[in-house]
């Protein structure tokens, strides 16, 4: 009996350390899968991060169309358009705090003037990574029809923008008026 016994012993021990070890491996592939599944979102989180990092680096440039009530009475609008050209790329934009700068040339539409054009040549700062991307620049007319102006407005959303002209049309200064514009930009 005893011989027996022991044979049944170790026959259940063998049975049960080859059930146990199929669970410890079961397990260990279970750990590998997870990992491999973990390094494997992480590739595809980095290829994703360095595709928007090159995307981002590409100089931003924007069309733009918009009304203003500049040499107006109020009663109408007049028509003008803008071209902007981002200056630096966004790794210096990371390191002035989401701070980018652009060159703007703008241009408004004086219907039945002498001069049929006022345009301007304008540096514009934006404040990026904030809520409605606030703006503000400065710049001078080169058409003859004023002297300069200051702007600051509200990106919207990507496409449609609000803004607040200074334009200074007489000698002086500290003399001029304000004016509205709203309008929206397509980005390339």
């Amino acid at each position: 009996m005893s011989f027996k016994l022991v044979v049944r012993i170790i026959v259940v021990g063998l049975v049960f350390m080859f059930l146990l070890s199929n669970i410890i491996y079961a397990q260990e592939l279970e750990q590998e899968d997870a990992a491999l599944n973990e390094r494997i979102e992480l590739i595809q989180a980095s290829q994703r991060i360095s595709k928007e990092k090159k995307e981002a680096e590409i100089n931003k440039t924007g069309l733009s169309l918009f009304v203003t009530n500049f040499h107006t009475d109020n009663t109408e609008f007049k028509l003008g358009g803008k071209f902007e050209q981002q200056l630096f790329g966004n790794s210096s934009t990371e390191r002035l705090n989401n701070l980018s700068w652009s060159y703007v040339i703008d241009g408004i539409y004086l219907e039945g003037e002498t001069e049929p054009l006022a345009g301007f040549l304008s540096l514009k700062a934006t404040l990026n990574n904030r809520m409605f991307s606030p703006y503000f620049g400065a710049g001078a007319e080169f058409m003859g029809v004023a002297d300069y102006q200051g702007f600051v407005g509200l990106n919207i959303n990507k496409n449609f923008f609000v803004e607040t002209k200074f334009i200074n049309e007489q000698d002086e200064w500290d003399s001029g008026d304000f004016y509205s514009v709203t309008g929206f930009k397509i980005n390339f």
